[in-house]
């Protein structure tokens, strides 16, 4: 019992450290943003009108660092698992660069490419499909291939996904929040020792990023908050079949559901650009957040409505595994985003019909 409340203690220092780290950096930060070029810049399909500092995601990384520096269990994790940890690092810096320098895309996605390879070679790949699909063991070539393609992709999806204010921050703050209790659930406690201080800087990243914004999480921290989802879903999916299946399906739908709604999102608008006969990478204003804006919905409410969808999909997820396979409930996943992006598509074009007829008979009323 005493060691059960030590451990508990320990883990809330995390937290704390994290947070208040982050809490006093920030201001800093924010106001050095400008002088080193770290500001993001309006443009057509951004939705602000003046130069908003794009330091979050540093900020984010420092305060964690801070912690393993003075939290021995997030130091001993990042040191025992050093790929993940080059990998993470490599992503943060090449964020800010990119954020300072706008880097070529192909270069971009080489690196990310790069740090996935690194991870998948040193044991955080997917072995298997554990049935899903009907899929079992897959050669190593197919390891490495779906591994790779899992974190490549989840790591720009959301980077695409964070562009109204406070949207990435609580979405990545509620996946920290799902994947503790999913660490605990399927043994593998020690990653909450680097979940519960990431959930912490979130939570001091929160407080300036929500509306107004007064900083950017930039691809520092929506790129490095994405491919770190996907990669703790393979530790915890491949993880839990090793110790015991009892809880493997758990790890899969929580993952999954974790990722359905960026992916989807991501997915949808790359497929309707190359339909287009544009690259999939170019500029839109197409994201499911940009048609709430065009509702006339608020930053703050289109957040809490993606928040609570994603909520939503986590529990309906978890009751569903008492009755469905784990490949009908990720079809679920898949059928209940799709449905809920085609009816804010549907309204969006509902209203602006009604506002045509309007704006006509308003017109031409004599």
């Amino acid at each position: 019992m005493i060691q059960d409340l030590l451990t508990t203690n320990s883990l809330i220092l995390g937290f704390l450290i994290a947070l208040v780290s982050c809490w006093v950096l920030l201001p800093f930060l924010i106001k050095l943003s400008p002088k080193i070029g770290l500001v993001d810049k309006p443009n057509f399909r951004k939705v602000h009108q003046k130069l908003i500092p794009a330091i979050g995601g540093l900020t984010i990384a420092l305060a964690v660092t801070f912690t393993a520096l003075v939290y021995a269990p997030l130091r001993h994790l990042l040191t025992a698992n050093l790929p993940l940890t080059i990998a993470l690092a490599t992503l943060t810096i090449t964020g800010v660069l990119d954020d300072r320098l706008n880097l070529p895309a192909i270069l971009r996605l080489g690196i990310q490419l790069g740090c996935a390879y690194l991870i998948a070679k040193y044991g955080i790949r997917l072995t298997s499909l554990h049935g899903v699909f009907g899929i079992t063991e897959l050669s190593v070539f197919f390891q490495y291939a779906i591994t790779m393609f899992v974190l490549t992709v989840m790591a720009n999806a959301f980077n695409l996904i964070d562009g109204v204010d406070g949207l990435a921050g609580s979405l990545a703050f509620g996946n920290s929040v799902v994947f503790s209790v999913l660490a605990i659930v399927v043994g593998q406690q020690e990653w909450l020792a680097l979940l519960l201080p990431v959930a912490g800087a979130l939570l001091a990243f929160l407080r300036y990023n929500w509306r107004p914004a007064k900083l950017f999480m930039g691809d520092g921290g929506s790129v490095v908050l994405g491919f770190l989802t996907a990669a703790l879903g393979i530790i915890f999916i491949e993880g839990s079949y090793k110790q015991t299946a009892d809880y493997g399906s758990y790890a899969i739908i929580l993952t999954t559901a974790s990722c359905m709604i960026p992916l989807i999102d991501a997915l949808r608008v790359a497929i309707n650009r190359m339909r287009k006969g544009k690259s999939p990478f170019a500029a839109d204003k197409n994201h499911m957040h940009h048609w709430f804006l065009k509702h006339r919905f608020v930053h703050s409410e289109i957040t809490l409505r993606i928040v609570k969808m994603h909520a939503g999909l986590t529990a309906m997820s978890i009751l569903a595994s008492f009755i469905f396979s784990v490949t009908t409930i990720i079809f679920l996943q898949i059928f209940a985003v799709i449905i809920y992006t085609w009816l804010i598509q549907f309204s969006h074009a509902f209203l602006k019909n009604v506002r045509l007829v309007k704006a006509l008979e308003t017109k031409f009323v004599p």
